[in-house]
């Protein structure tokens, strides 16, 4: 028995000083990674201009976009949808005549359609908007990736779902199509139903149709649409003077923060092009700075900022 009791003892410390050990090694894994992952620039004292604008900027750009897609809305088939509605009620009401009145409203509005937009597949009809703004630097940013790291190694799935959604600082942007090569048949089976005294077909018919809707989402990073406002208002000041060019630098130096904030974030997916872009952003800083002719060097940027946004969002 005291034979027994030793080697459960001894068992017992190996066990102890093996999962010290492990801790110990597993603090020490994760000080080397928090050495290693250097803050790729440091966040700028002086924005360069008033806070409140740059937010109303970034507001701008923002409603910019949504009425964009709102212009893209196709009056006619938002109503063909509002019909199918009206017809859903009617059916529910036992009102067999208005489900018809309102079919054939549906189906007049798609026929509209179809003749003006042959080959148009698929027919926006409803746009929402929604901001996630993650405010904040690069040092928390590398926080909350190595907490999901951790979370990931250690299987506490939830615990990295919570830390990822941190990791978002954008623009959501969902739209709702209708498509127009499947849609115009059904409301017509659905009428034909309804004639035929099966309703509840009829019924199966119209929900099934509402399902094809095809919802898509854009996804507009806020430190993009900043960097954009920031190289805007960059190119508006005269940097003839001490003062200014300190303001365009100090602008610059917060636009090129923007991207490397959009980069950590994984907009793009560390692309390539943020290179080409942070590049540019310091051949303008050196422009600046020796009083060179920066007009041209401004305009390629803004114009590969706004493709490049255009890209990533889509």
């Amino acid at each position: 028995m005291k034979i027994l009791n030793k080697i459960l003892y001894t068992f017992l410390a190996i066990v102890l000083l093996t999962s010290c050990g492990n801790k110990s090694q597993n603090k020490s894994e994760e000080n080397s990674v928090a050495q290693t992952e250097e803050i790729r620039i440091k966040k700028p004292d002086e924005l360069g201009m008033n806070a409140d604008s740059l937010a109303g900027k970034v507001q701008e750009q923002a409603i910019d976009a949504v009425e964009s897609l709102n212009d893209q809305i196709v009056a006619e088939a938002s109503e063909a949808i509002g019909q199918v509605y009206v017809a859903l009620d009617a059916l529910e009401a036992k009102d067999t005549k208005g489900a018809l009145v309102a079919l054939e409203k549906s189906t007049g509005k798609l026929n509209i359609l179809l003749a003006r937009k042959p080959d148009l597949a698929l027919v926006p009809i409803e746009v929402s908007v929604k901001t996630v703004d993650l405010v904040t630097d690069l040092e928390t940013i590398r926080d909350i990736k190595r907490a999901a790291r951790k979370a990931l190694k250690e299987n506490h799935f939830q615990v990295l779902r919570y830390e990822l959604a941190k990791l978002a600082s954008e623009l959501q942007v969902t739209k709702v199509e209708l498509p127009l090569a499947t849609f115009p048949e059904a409301m017509k089976l659905a009428a034909a139903l309804i004639d035929k005294g099966k309703t509840d077909e009829a019924k199966v018919v119209l929900y099934t149709a509402l399902n094809t809707l095809v919802i898509s989402e854009e996804r507009i990073p806020l430190p993009i649409l900043r960097a954009q406002a920031l190289i805007a208002q960059a190119i508006t000041d005269d940097a003839s003077n001490e003062d200014k060019k300190k303001e365009v630098l100090a602008l610059l130096d917060n636009a090129e923060y923007q991207l490397i904030m959009a980069e950590e974030l994984g907009y793009g997916d560390r692309d390539r092009e943020y290179e080409e872009l942070n590049k540019t952003i310091k051949e303008l800083k050196k422009s600046v700075k020796d009083n060179g002719d920066s007009q041209a060097l401004f305009e390629k940027f803004k114009t590969k900022l706004a493709d490049f946004k255009k890209r990533i969002a889509s």
